[in-house]
């Protein structure tokens, strides 16, 4: 029996629920001890600071803690200058009018800089559920306009799938969010979420009938 397949899209803007910030800390020291001890320093600054603003101990984790020696090229050689000692927090706020509050308050009093700033939607908002329905009608629209062209009709839905109809289907992922472009290093106290753009795509393949 004849078929088309056919990818049915649907895009919406919307608020963000939340942000995550990748706050970094980074020193250079003598040695690797006094290095790493600055770093532990700054880090109970920086959670101190988390914590005043509300945020709860599952709302942020450690990235990782490093401690190496750093070179230098100075008179055509590599010099040792020290040991730098690094490590960074990723933080959910999920409250979007504390984000410039928590940068600022983490750069000044913990020399904290921004990595990253990303802004996210909830996998339960129900945007999403609506989303996925505007796809799926969008692909029957597109299935009858090539049914009506060809003069046919359209029949039964033979297949619905989230990854491409072929016959050896790769994994693709159902929603694609935006993301907010990464901020440079320092004080970025006015920030704005604005609009996450949120789509979803379906494939589906329709019976033809002459």
């Amino acid at each position: 029996m004849a078929s088309v397949t056919v990818c049915g899209t649907a895009v919406a803007s919307l608020t963000p629920d939340r942000a995550e910030l990748c706050l970094a800390l980074s020193h250079l020291a003598a040695d690797a001890p006094t290095a790493l001890a600055e770093i532990a320093r700054r880090s109970q600054q920086l959670e101190g600071v988390l914590a005043a603003h509300g945020l709860q101990r599952a709302d942020w984790a450690t990235d990782g803690v490093q401690v190496g020696e750093e070179y230098q090229w100075r008179n055509d050689a590599n010099v040792l200058v020290g040991y730098r000692a690094g490590t960074a927090l990723t933080v959910t706020v999920r409250s979007i009018d504390l984000v410039g509050a928590v940068i600022g308050d983490g750069v000044t009093t913990a020399g904290a800089s921004v990595r990253s700033l990303t802004w996210r939607i909830d996998a339960d908002n129900p945007a999403r559920r609506a989303l996925l329905g505007e796809a799926a009608r969008d692909a029957r629209v597109r299935a009858t306009a090539y049914a009506e062209a060809l003069g046919l009709r359209l029949g039964e839905v033979d297949e619905i799938s989230e990854a491409p109809l072929v016959n050896t289907p790769s994994p693709m992922p159902l929603m694609a969010m935006a993301m907010a472009a990464k901020m440079s290093d320092g004080v970025q106290v006015a920030v704005s979420g604005g609009l996450v753009e949120l789509s979803a795509d379906v494939n589906v393949r329709f019976a033809l009938l002459a």
